[in-house]
C-alpha cells in the first residue's frame, strides 16, 4: 500500500513539473502561435487556457495530448461551442473547445442523441465509451460558440478542476523572446487624506519612451498597470502572467497567475481598476489587494497599498513578466525635487463622482471657495481642499454621513445614495425599488445612487455601482401600466439588452450581477426569418429578433424533427443530417419564438 501511494505521488509530481511528455494539440512538432493565454483579462472573466491560432481556417486536426477517455461532450451555440473533455489516466484532463466537428465515432454518437431527444444543446457523459491514445485525432478545429474567429481553445485541468498553465508543460511549439510592454501606470488615492501631487483622484501616466516617473505622494496610494505581451513570429497581444511591486527594493507584491479556479474566473472584475474600466473600457491590473480581492494567486504578506509620508522620499519599481521570464520595468521616484505634472482622469459626471468611500465635487474657479452640503439633519459649509486652473475641489467622507444635496453657486446637485455594506444582509425597500442583497454578495462597501425618471420611457437608473460578487435580487416598482405578457426588464445602458424578470402583481423582480440602467419595454414584434440556402441537402436560415432576442427555434419536415446547429454570434442556423442517406424532402415548417413568446412560422416545400 505504501509503495502504491509513493508511486501515485511520484506520477503527480512528474505531471506537474512539466516533464510530462504531452503532445501539443495542433500541428505538433511545428511552431505554433497564440492569440490568448492563461489569465488574460477578458471583459468579465479570466481566460482559462490557451487560444491556439489556426490562421482563419477550420477543420485543422486536433490531437489527443495524452492517453485517456472522453469524459464529457458539450455542444452549444454559445460559450465553448463544441467541446471535448479528455480525462487522462493520471486523473488530469485536457479540454478542446470551439471545435467544428468531432472524431467520426463521437460525431455519430452526438448526432444520434440530438435526433433521438430532439435538441441541439447537449451535455453528455459517455463513460469510457471513447478511449484515445496520445496523438489520435479527436476532432477538428472550428469557430463554434462564443468564438471571435477560428482557433482552438485548449486547457489542462488538475483533479480538482483547477485550470493549470499549459505552457508549464514545456511545449516547444511556442516560443517567446519578446519582452512585455507596459502601456500605462495609474495611481489612485485610497484614503480621505491621500494626495497625488497635492490632489485627490486617479492619475494615468502613459509610458512613452521612458520608464521613470517623478511624483509627490501622501497617504494610502494604490498602483495599477496596463500591460501586454507579444510572442515570437506573430503580432498578437496576449496577457501578462506575473506582476511584481517593489518599495525601496523590498518586494511587496508578487502575483503569478499559474493556476485558476472556475469559481473565481469572474472575479477579474475586482482584479482590475473599475473606475478606469467604467470610463474607458480599459483593463488596468491592480498591484494592490483591496477589500474583497481574494484571488487564489494572491499569496503576499502585504496588500500592496502603500502609505506615503510626504516628508520622506521613496523608490517604487514595477516589474511585469511573460511566461518565458522576459520582463519590463517602470521606476517611480516619490517626493524628490524633480516633480513632473501629469493629468488626472476626468471621472466627473454632473460635477461630482465617487471614488471608494469619498465623494469629490468641483465648482468653477471663478465661483466662491466654499459650497453648502445638506445632510438629513444639518447644513455644512465645505471649503475647497485643492484647486487647478479651472475648478475648486471639495471632498466628503461618505463613511461619516450621506449628503442629500450640494449647493454650488450656479447649481444644485441632488444625491440619492444607498450605502450597501459587504458583510451585511441588505434589504432596502421604498416606493420605487426593493433591493435584497445577501451577506458577502459584494466585494466591498458601495455607495450607489438610484433615481427613477419618466420621459418617453420609465427608467430605473443606478449610478456609482461596482460589479457584484454574486447575483442580487432587484424589484422595480413602475408607475406606468404594462402588458405583463410582453413587457420585461431591459438593460438600457447601451443598446437595449433583454434581462427578463417575473411579474409579482404590479412589480417586476429579476436577478443581476451588476446594477445598471433599466427600463421595462414591450416587445410585440415576432422574430425575423431570412432564407440563406434551401435545398434537399442543406438548409441555412438567419433568425433574429430586434428587441428581446431568440428564445427557441424548431424545424420539421413532414413533422419529423430536423437538427439545426445554432451559430448565435452570426444569427445563423444550419441543418445537419442524421446520416448521409437522409434527404430533405416534403413539407418544411420552421417556427422561431422570441423571449416574449412572439412566434414566426415559415412554411416551405422541398
Amino acid at each position: 500500500m505504501r509503495r502504491f501511494l509513493i508511486l501515485i505521488l511520484f506520477n503527480l509530481i512528474h505531471f506537474i513539473s512539466g516533464s510530462q511528455d504531452l503532445l501539443f494539440p495542433i500541428n505538433p512538432g511545428s511552431q505554433n502561435y497564440l492569440s490568448g493565454n492563461l489569465g488574460e483579462l477578458r471583459s468579465d472573466h479570466f481566460h482559462m487556457g490557451l487560444d491556439i491560432k489556426t490562421y482563419g481556417r477550420i477543420n485543422v486536426p486536433v490531437y489527443a495530448s495524452d492517453d485517456g477517455y472522453i469524459e464529457r461532450v458539450r455542444v452549444s451555440g454559445t460559450g465553448y461551442g463544441k467541446a471535448l473533455y479528455l480525462k487522462h489516466n493520471n486523473g488530469f484532463k485536457s479540454v478542446y473547445a470551439h471545435l467544428n466537428s468531432f472524431n467520426k465515432e463521437i460525431e455519430k454518437y452526438v448526432t444520434d442523441y440530438q435526433y433521438r431527444n430532439e435538441k441541439f444543446i447537449v451535455n453528455l457523459y459517455p463513460g469510457k465509451k471513447f478511449y484515445f491514445k496520445k496523438g489520435e485525432i479527436i476532432g477538428y478545429s472550428g469557430n463554434s460558440g462564443s468564438s471571435g474567429g477560428p482557433h482552438l481553445h485548449y486547457e489542462i485541468r488538475d483533479r480538482e478542476e483547477n485550470v493549470m498553465n499549459p505552457l508549464n508543460f514545456s511545449f516547444k511549439e511556442i516560443e517567446d523572446n519578446i519582452k512585455p510592454t507596459i502601456k500605462s501606470v495609474s495611481l489612485k488615492t485610497l484614503s480621505f487624506d491621500s494626495r497625488i501631487n497635492g490632489m485627490y483622484g486617479l492619475l494615468d501616466i502613459p509610458i512613452q519612451g521612458g520608464n521613470k516617473i517623478n511624483l509627490n505622494l501622501e497617504g494610502d496610494i494604490g498602483i495599477s498597470v496596463s500591460a501586454f505581451d507579444m510572442l515570437d513570429g506573430y503580432l498578437h497581444k496576449v496577457g501578462i502572467s506575473r506582476f511584481q511591486l517593489f518599495l525601496d527594493n523590498k518586494l511587496l507584491v508578487d502575483n503569478k497567475i499559474d493556476t485558476l479556479s472556475y469559481s473565481e474566473t469572474n472575479f477579474v472584475t475586482w482584479f482590475i481598476d473599475q473606475d478606469i474600466f467604467k470610463k474607458f473600457r480599459k483593463q488596468y491590473v491592480k498591484l494592490y489587494q483591496d477589500d474583497g480581492n481574494k484571488l487564489s494567486f494572491h499569496k503576499n504578506s502585504e496588500n500592496g497599498i502603500i502609505n506615503f509620508n510626504k516628508q520622506k522620499s521613496y523608490k517604487i519599481n514595477i516589474v511585469v513578466f511573460d511566461f518565458f521570464n522576459n520582463k519590463s520595468t517602470v521606476e517611480i521616484n516619490v517626493n524628490t525635487n524633480e516633480i513632473k505634472k501629469y493629468n488626472f482622469i476626468d471621472l466627473f459626471d454632473d460635477n461630482y463622482y465617487v471614488l471608494g468611500n469619498t465623494l469629490v465635487i468641483r465648482s468653477k474657479i471663478e465661483n466662491r471657495e466654499f459650497i453648502e452640503v445638506k445632510f438629513s439633519n444639518r447644513l455644512d459649509i465645505s471649503r475647497s481642499i485643492f484647486s487647478d486652473e479651472l475648478y475648486n475641489y471639495y471632498i466628503i467622507d461618505l463613511r461619516n454621513d450621506l449628503p442629500e444635496k450640494a449647493f454650488l453657486q450656479d447649481k444644485e446637485i441632488d444625491f440619492n445614495f444607498i450605502e450597501i455594506e459587504n458583510d451585511k444582509i441588505y434589504d432596502f425597500d421604498n416606493k420605487n425599488l426593493k433591493l435584497e442583497i445577501g451577506n458577502n454578495n459584494i466585494f466591498d462597501t458601495m455607495y450607489v445612487e438610484f433615481e427613477k425618471k419618466i420621459d418617453t420611457i420609465e427608467k430605473f437608473i443606478f449610478k456609482n455601482s461596482l460589479p457584484l460578487k454574486k447575483v442580487v435580487s432587484v424589484t422595480l416598482k413602475p408607475k406606468n401600466i404594462y402588458n405583463k405578457e410582453k413587457s420585461f426588464i431591459y438593460d438600457i445602458s447601451n443598446k437595449p439588452s433583454f434581462i427578463g424578470g417575473v411579474w409579482e402583481e404590479n412589480n417586476i423582480v429579476f436577478k443581476t450581477s451588476e446594477l445598471s440602467e433599466y427600463s421595462i419595454l414591450e416587445d410585440k414584434e415576432p422574430p425575423v426569418i431570412e432564407r440563406v440556402k434551401f435545398n434537399n441537402d442543406l438548409m441555412v436560415f438567419r433568425i433574429y429578433d430586434e428587441l428581446s432576442g431568440i428564445k427557441s427555434y424548431e424545424g420539421r419536415i413532414n413533422n419529423n424533427w430536423i437538427l439545426f446547429e445554432y451559430d448565435n454570434k452570426n444569427d445563423i442556423i444550419i441543418s445537419k443530417k442524421k446520416n448521409s442517406i437522409q434527404s430533405f424532402k416534403g413539407r418544411f415548417v420552421l417556427e422561431v419564438i422570441d423571449n416574449t413568446n412572439n412566434r414566426r412560422t415559415l412554411n416551405l416545400n422541398l
